[in-house]
């Protein structure tokens, strides 16, 4: 620590030169930039909007080629239904008719909202299929997951410079699963890009303090609401920084081994300044208050699931009181801040009340106190207001649901994110993350965690924040019950953005190394000594090498789990139950008997056994004769066709006693060919640990009965190990190394959930 003349005292610690909030100062650079001739503003800009356009072709490049997830399938096939809900919008405020309605088990409403727009304007555009198509359901996904390349950008200040962005942006342009799931109609990369968002617009308004970076974090915190209850995992992760920054802040204007007497041996351990102090205290103050949270929701977890009944009820009620009271607080909070705004504007009180509250507060080492204590009312009014609308606006369906879709949004979300931890979907282990991440994304792990090393030893608020980010994220997403790939992106995010500051000295020693080569150019060009190179340390130019090998396996698996291997379970760790292509082979001979009989007016008769329900509700849309749930409840015993899955999918007879044709012979039974497909498939989970073998001591309540090998033996020997086997860590890299380039499986290639089709035999066509 260090005391300047002026007795303010300086955190040498953390540097904190890009929190500095000075408006002059922004207004130059702005006034600069704009003097910059076009040419030079687009040679600024060139660069970012190339690689933007990068990462939209790698996610757009046939969009629509792989069949919908079952997941997909839902939210595709609802969209359709809230489009047509919303052409005939006043019927929807009938509570008789049945109309889209926000369902946490589909997750939020944004996505739904914002695919039946696509829809719609596709279908005014005159895109063929009405607009409806596997293309359009995914184009939200692959749009917002492409504006998640640039967002780096407006970051540039905190991650060091243009080039550090822009080497985000890269990694951010190619990264495997940020690609993948760019082109997956799933709410997760929705909420990734409103995340990245809500920082960027808190990092920049903490800089800037302009109004229009706090609405767009309002929004951006709305918005990722309104997308999946995963929102308050962010808010954990994002809150508890805020709140340990602000201890420290806090405890950065309180000196300590100032006020001990010289001689005491206690001073040569003191810190200089009582931050770590404070911040020692929050600590021990949170964390039995958050050994404590977490037991209670856990045991609240346990509760609902074993009183349903008893939990629905109460939440219920809780819905109906906040429905009641929330028009009065909105209108109080509302009243307060437009006179609190009214008041500055009109009695320009403004200056008196950022003296009162800041005359202790040090906005260079204090930050973001300073930006809390002197932020505009009206910053906070619009950011309540326009976040409040679009809250009421997609949670109660344009309007047409409000007094229960209030009510849902606030509480039903927690409280059916409460019920999934029991459930605990997927059953991986806690180590599952840890495993999935480094299959694909080399580049950005190793240099993540160079990164994270970087921003320790050379520690700003925000290098300190991506740390917290990334590391506190991987720890709540593998203390969740559920654990799904999709999940990765949220913490593959921060790590990119570490990646970027790890691969800072690289960059530097490339450009060294380029600077180097025009000076030997030049001089041997002029035969005159122009310039004198410098030289270049070897761990950069092994960095570089290291870089661009682990960037090369990364985009062979970009590729591989984008382009080749997209519906390949077996074959791709991050294809978790996906539907395989036979759907398509399945449709496609749909479509041609339906051609052939019915002149392709969609009135082939089809019967669709339980498990196959999803997604052939979302294929056979425009089919009108179709019995879902086959045979049960079906007026029709004999459909044209049959599509059977799961355990029902050899159990449809092949003959049928039917007098629906009017043959000569009424009575003759109607036969079908059947073929067998796959539904679904997926990849091995050999990783998982031992199951647990019931003994005389131990029922394993509570444990699983089933599981794999565990990681290790996995890695080394696939799902078979021989009897007292042990790690071997070549047969490991060898397994890992021939996954990378001939994607040969680790483990057994037999997940799938199995398919059957039947057609008339007399109808000639082979199923």
């Amino acid at each position: 620590m260090k005391k300047n003349s002026s007795t303010k005292y300086v955190v040498d610690v953390i540097h904190v030169e890009p929190f500095v909030s000075n408006v002059q100062e922004n207004e130059q650079r702005r006034s600069s930039y704009l003097r910059l001739s076009a040419r030079e503003q687009c040679r600024l800009w060139l660069p970012f909007v190339s690689i933007v356009l990068l990462g939209a072709l790698v996610r757009f490049l046939g969009l629509g080629d792989k069949p919908l997830h079952h997941d997909e399938s839902l939210h595709a096939y609802f969209s359709l239904q809230l489009m047509h809900n919303m052409e005939q919008w006043k019927s929807c405020f009938d509570q008789e008719i049945t109309c889209y309605h926000y369902d946490p088990l589909l997750h939020g409403p944004f996505q739904f909202h914002m695919i039946a727009l696509i829809y719609k304007i596709s279908q005014l555009l005159g895109v063929p299929t009405h607009g409806v198509n596997t293309t359009t359901v995914r184009i939200a996904a692959a749009t917002l997951g492409s504006a998640i390349v640039g967002l780096p950008y407006f970051l540039r200040d905190y991650l060091g410079g243009r080039r550090n962005a822009m080497v985000a942006c890269c990694l951010l342009a190619v990264s495997p699963s940020m690609v993948y799931f760019s082109r997956f109609a799933r709410e997760d990369i929705y909420m990734a890009c409103f995340t990245l968002l809500l920082v960027v617009a808190a990092g920049r308004y903490i800089r800037d303090r302009k109004g229009c970076w706090f609405v767009s974090g309002s929004v951006a915190f709305v918005l990722s609401y309104a997308t999946k209850e995963a929102t308050f995992l962010s808010i954990a992760v994002f809150g508890s920084f805020l709140v340990a920054l602000m201890a420290w802040e806090i405890g950065c204007k309180i000196p300590v081994r100032a006020q001990m007497h010289p001689q005491s041996t206690l001073r040569r351990y003191a810190p200089e300044l009582a931050a770590p102090l404070t911040l020692l205290a929050l600590l021990i103050i949170c964390a039995p208050v958050a050994k404590w949270f977490f037991g209670w929701m856990k045991e609240t977890s346990i509760y609902i699931t074993n009183n349903t009944a008893v939990a629905d009820a109460f939440i219920k009620n809780l819905k109906e009181q906040t429905v009641t009271l929330l028009p009065c607080l909105g209108l109080l909070i509302g009243i307060f801040l437009l006179t609190r705004w009214g008041w500055e504007r009109w009695y320009k009180k403004s200056v008196s009340r950022q003296r009162t509250l800041t005359k202790h507060i040090d906005p260079r080492i204090q930050p973001v106190l300073h930006t809390l204590l002197t932020m505009p009312w009206a910053h906070g009014f619009a950011g309540l207001l326009l976040g409040s609308f679009i809250f009421t606006l997609l949670f109660s369906v344009l309007f047409t649901n409000f007094h229960t879709g209030i009510g849902d949004g606030i509480w039903q979300g927690l409280y059916y994110w409460l019920q999934q931890q029991q459930v605990a979907r997927g059953s991986q282990p806690w180590y599952y993350y840890c495993l999935l991440i480094p299959f694909y994304e080399q580049i950005g792990l190793i240099f993540g965690i160079i990164g994270i090393v970087r921003s320790l030893q050379q520690p700003t608020r925000f290098r300190l924040f991506l740390v917290y980010w990334f590391l506190g994220t991987v720890g709540i997403y593998s203390w969740a019950g559920e654990k799904m790939p999709w999940l990765m992106i949220h913490m593959v995010m921060p790590m990119l953005l570490l990646a970027a500051i790890g691969l800072e000295p690289v960059l530097d020693g490339i450009v060294m190394l380029i600077k180097n080569w025009l000076i030997r150019t030049e001089n041997d060009k002029n035969k005159v000594q122009s310039g004198k190179e410098k030289k270049v340390p070897a761990m950069a130019i092994f960095g570089a090498i290291a870089a661009f090998l682990l960037l090369i396996i990364t985009l062979q698996n970009m590729f591989q789990v984008t382009y080749v291997h997209y519906a390949d379970g077996p074959h791709e760790m991050m294809v978790y139950v996906q539907t395989t292509p036979d759907v398509h082979k399945v449709m496609s001979k749909i479509d041609l008997l339906d051609q052939e009989h019915y002149q392709g007016r969609h009135k082939l008769t089809i019967g669709i056994m339980s498990d196959a329900s999803w997604p052939f509700y979302w294929y056979l849309r425009d089919y009108t004769n179709v019995c879902y749930g086959f045979p049960t409840g079906c007026a029709n015993a004999t459909p044209d066709v049959i599509v059977s899955a799961g355990s029902n999918t050899g159990n449809v007879p092949v003959a049928v006693n039917t007098s629906r044709h009017t043959n000569s012979d009424t009575s003759k039974p109607i036969h079908y060919l059947y073929h067998h497909y796959a539904l679904r498939s997926w990849w091995d989970e050999g990783y998982k640990p031992h199951p647990c073998v019931p003994t005389a001591t131990d029922t394993c309540q509570g444990k699983p009965t089933w599981g794999g090998v565990g990681p290790l033996l996995w890695l080394s020997y696939g799902d078979n190990p021989p009897p007292d086997a042990r790690f071997n860590p070549l047969l490991a890299a060898g397994n890992v190394w021939n996954w990378w380039w001939q994607r040969k499986p680790i483990g057994g290639i037999g997940g799938a959930t199995d398919m059957g089709f039947f057609i008339r035999s007399d109808w000639g066509v082979n199923p």
